[in-house]
């Protein structure tokens, strides 16, 4: 009696793969990350997750692919918390303290975005820029319900308070390790992030012309 042929495991399969991928990607985040583009080793990326480099191209077509992919999971999973609902106020709050939050957990993404601040040509269409539109046009629009709802009486430019709000929230965790070496401080400590978010929502208040809420001073 012939024996019966194997019942083949194509999700088994697929799911081994896309589990491959996104620790290709992970592993790419820090390296890019720690070493910037062209610095960085697909032998490396290869090395951290147990695979061969050749492996990688099976998942990606070229290294500036795969930064790319880095890119738009970062974007994605940054903008992934970003409300619909309340007031133009209530979701700007939300997603300033959203942002701090999200980069604490993958200080990671501070170390891309100010490499690639640090890197910026004007009107390039880079990896990085494509990647952010998405959440570029969310505060875009949120600004935009703002002004037409008379919360927001902006005192600059929309792109001018986008670049302003990033560079803090991003920055701060860079700067504050070496502007306090007197009295070390952990930009990442629960105290550290709670006034960061404060301190972000003082400035985002001020440049937008929001008013404080009864009972609170300006």
């Amino acid at each position: 009696m012939a024996r019966k042929a194997a019942t083949p495991r194509p999700v088994r399969r697929r799911s081994n793969g896309l589990r491959t991928r996104a620790e290709i990607v992970a592993a790419a985040e820090r390296h890019f990350a720690e070493e910037g583009y062209e610095a960085t080793r697909l032998d490396d990326v290869a090395d951290d997750v147990g695979i061969r480099r050749a492996a990688i191209f099976y998942h990606f077509g070229d290294k500036q692919e795969l930064y790319a992919a880095v890119l738009e999971e970062v974007f994605r999973d940054l903008t992934v918390d970003l409300s619909a609902d309340g007031s133009a106020v209530e979701r700007l709050e939300a997603s300033l303290a959203g942002w701090i939050d999200f980069v604490s957990q993958r200080p990671n993404v501070a170390r891309l975005i100010l490499r690639e601040a640090a890197n910026a040509r004007p009107g390039a269409a880079t990896p990085f820029v494509l990647a952010g539109e998405a959440t570029g046009d969310w505060f875009r629009a949120l600004l935009h319900d703002g002004i037409a709802s008379g919360e927001f009486r902006p005192r600059v430019e929309p792109d001018r308070f986008m670049g302003l709000i990033a560079s803090i929230a991003f920055f701060h965790f860079a700067a504050m390790s070496w502007l306090t070496l007197d009295a070390p401080v952990d930009p990442a400590s629960r105290e550290e992030l709670e006034k960061h978010k404060q301190e972000l929502l003082l400035v985002a208040h001020s440049l937008l012309g929001i008013d404080a809420p009864a009972g609170k001073a300006d």
